[in-house]
């Protein structure tokens, strides 16, 4: 079997001759490159060719956020929306006029709508270029006001999502048998996960969910329009696997607010790809420890970039307990684990030990490091872990 043949009879739960190991090393890459610190037999390579030298499956989940047709679009990462080669579609204001400004590494973005205008200032600093980010920080928010729900309800209104599947494929093309190129619908999973995640301050999300509950409702019915398009968009597409919602964590979507807000928008979703003959993966990478039965009862059928023990409170064993072979597990292995300076070798491989112990048959696990590979890992270890993986032996 080929690394991609092997991804997906794993994710579908069918045996594979060899445990997956599909390492995510795009922000090792970048950092690296960027340094000039990649080791020097492959100071000229590109991430593809190192990938094949070692072996591992090409891990193509999460996209260069910064890899756009043109600059402004990365400014919309204010909106909690991305214009990126992963996507199947586009994305395009009808109405509303986005105004750019740059001063150094700050981005300020204004929102022009005809019912009012919204602000944000996003960050891509020095540091975040040196660790590899491609996700630029969004240091101010776009709804600082109650009034401004209404501008963010006007602009989802507003955007059209056009079926698009020209730069899917040709990533899709590049990634081919090496892995799975996985199509991206959108960063959170409901219109109200999205206001919690991306539009709104932590603190005044709640309590404005509090105090306004319908605002937030309102807002969120005007939003859901786009999720249903960018889903429809990517079921019509030629992807084999879409990517919908990331960032779940129990401190801040709670169990009840991913009960009531977030699993009926996520379960639409499912059902919908379901029908197109394409399985739902969703980006898991918080504690998740309460949150574990709703993947199954919302239809996921992979759980990305599962961090477990010792960097959450859940052991790979607790997931594997709960899912069993769906939702399939993309994941498993901490990152601090390749940090010489986190974990000493006997620990490293005491952990190598739990995550490999967890996976029983080996059916439904796509092994990667959770949720990247850190600039600072140690390659001795990358390859250690393929080495363990390959002596697994299958049931």
């Amino acid at each position: 079997m080929n690394h991609r043949q092997r991804i997906l009879a794993a994710l579908n739960g069918q045996p594979v001759d060899r445990l997956p190991w599909v390492p995510r090393l795009d922000l090792w890459y970048n950092a690296n490159h960027y340094r000039g610190t990649l080791p020097g037999e492959w100071a000229d390579a590109s991430l593809p060719e190192i990938i094949a030298d070692l072996g591992v499956g090409r891990h193509e989940v999460i996209p260069d956020f910064l890899d756009t047709e043109h600059p402004d679009e990365v400014a919309d990462r204010a909106l909690g929306i991305e214009h990126c080669r992963n996507q199947p579609y586009r994305l395009r204001f009808r109405r509303t006029e986005r105004i750019v400004e740059r001063s150094g590494d700050e981005l300020r973005v204004t929102y022009h709508t005809p019912v009012g205008e919204v602000s944000a200032k996003l960050l891509y600093t020095e540091q975040m270029r040196r660790d590899g980010v491609t996700l630029v920080h969004q240091a101010e928010r776009p709804i600082k006001s109650p009034d401004d729900y209404d501008t963010i309800g006007f602009i989802f209104e507003d955007i059209e999502v056009i079926a698009d599947g020209g730069r899917y494929s040709e990533i899709n093309d590049e990634v081919g048998e090496s892995g799975i190129a996985v199509a991206y619908a959108n960063v959170a999973a409901s219109p109200v996960h999205h206001l919690l995640k991306e539009l709104v301050p932590y603190d005044q999300f709640y309590y404005d969910l509090h105090d306004r509950p319908e605002v937030i409702l309102r807002t969120a019915e005007r939003m859901a329009g786009h999720f249903d398009a960018v889903v429809d968009a990517c079921a019509g597409s030629d992807a084999e696997v879409v990517l919908f919602g990331a960032n779940y964590d129990v401190s801040l979507t709670t169990p009840r607010i991913f009960e009531e807000p977030i699993a009926p928008t996520l379960t639409r979703a499912a059902d919908r790809l379901h029908a197109a003959g394409k399985p739902l993966a969703t980006h898991t990478d918080g504690e998740n420890d309460g949150l574990l039965h709703f993947y199954g009862q919302c239809g996921v059928d992979v759980a990305d970039s599962v961090c477990p023990a010792p960097m959450t409170r859940l052991p790979l064993a607790e997931y594997r307990r709960h899912f069993g072979t769906c939702p399939a597990i993309w994941g498993g292995v901490c990152s601090v684990s390749v940090l010489d300076d986190s974990m000493s070798d006997e620990e490293f491989e005491a952990h190598l030990d739990d995550v490999i112990g967890a996976v029983g048959d080996g059916r439904g696990m796509i092994f990667s490091i959770a949720d990247t590979t850190p600039p600072d890992a140690s390659l001795a270890r990358i390859r250690r872990i393929g080495e363990r993986l390959g002596e697994f032996r299958l049931a």
